[in-house]
């Protein structure tokens, strides 16, 4: 197997479960619950990174790279707070494969015109099985609102990740991922320049139990995880292939909701029904055979 798509596959799997615990906080803390806020310490959480610095690895970035950085943190600041005000009113299995569609075709549509070999032929098969199978996901029960979210949801994701492989081929690794990641708390810390949001950010911290709190961290901690793994993934592969994949993420949450409904049934209420299951098989046959085509070539 590719290491990069191996890499992919642990990431989507870690991912889903990450889908499930935000929905969970988000539809029950006060605080931390509102999607700009939950997007603000999302980002913020990056300064983690900070802790590359000490070790020698990361060194001044150019002046594109800070523009491609700063324009990747807007992007992709904005797309989760469109996703998660789509998570608000909608069921995950719903909003997100859309979303992840969406967001591989218009990967797909700026890697073509900038970057040619992008996506090999041998692997258009299998894109276009794995894109069809996640839009197969959703039972496709959107408002005007609601389509709208999810679709500048999955162009921002899109466009984000096509900025991220600019990064990458303009400095190394070790860079790209730092720079990228201190532009998304600059971007997250402009938020606080009104007063307005500095209110309802310092409101939401006192308002969120402590156990809130850490149920934050230590998602975003595992969001970091399969962050990195997809950064690295895009870093040598196709970055149309790896936003593809995104499929593989609703094949698992479908697993994890059949396994673990009676459970949780305040997390995974409305993933799992009877009436719309067989067109999210369909959808997993699809992701399946897109999977493994990528193999057979």
């Amino acid at each position: 197997m590719t290491i990069w798509i191996g890499l992919v596959v642990i990431a989507q799997l870690i991912n889903a479960a990450i889908v499930l615990v935000d929905k969970y906080l988000l539809n029950t803390d006060r605080g931390i619950g509102r999607p700009a806020i939950y997007a603000f310490y999302i980002s913020m959480l990056s300064l983690v990174v900070l802790v590359m610095v000490p070790f020698g690895v990361v060194s001044w970035p150019s002046a594109l790279v800070v523009g491609l950085s700063l324009a990747t943190a807007v992007s992709y600041i904005f797309s989760i707070f469109f996703l998660y005000s789509a998570l608000k009113t909608m069921d995950a299995s719903d909003a997100a494969p859309v979303v992840g569609a969406i967001s591989a075709i218009v990967t797909f549509i700026l890697a073509r015109v900038w970057l040619n070999q992008d996506l090999p032929q041998t692997f258009t098969l299998g894109f276009t099985l794995l894109v069809i199978g996640t839009l197969l996901i959703s039972h496709f029960r959107f408002n005007t609102r609601s389509f709208a979210l999810v679709f500048f949801s999955g162009a921002l994701f899109g466009l984000s990740a096509f900025l991220v492989k600019l990064i990458f081929l303009n400095a190394s690794f070790a860079d790209g991922f730092f720079w990228s990641r201190i532009a998304n708390v600059v971007v997250a810390a402009s938020m606080l320049i009104l007063p307005s949001n500095w209110k309802l950010i310092k409101e939401s911290f006192h308002g969120s139990s402590s156990g809130i709190k850490w149920l934050l961290v230590g998602n975003k901690t595992l969001s970091g995880i399969a962050f990195v793994l997809i950064l690295f993934a895009i870093s040598v592969g196709s970055v149309s292939i790896v936003n593809a994949l995104s499929g593989l993420q609703f094949v698992f949450l479908l697993t994890f909701a059949y396994f673990c409904a009676g459970m949780f049934p305040a997390v995974f209420k409305g993933e799992i029904h009877p009436h719309k299951i067989h067109h999210k098989l369909y959808g997993i046959i699809f992701i399946i055979f897109g999977f493994v085509s990528l193999f057979l070539q």
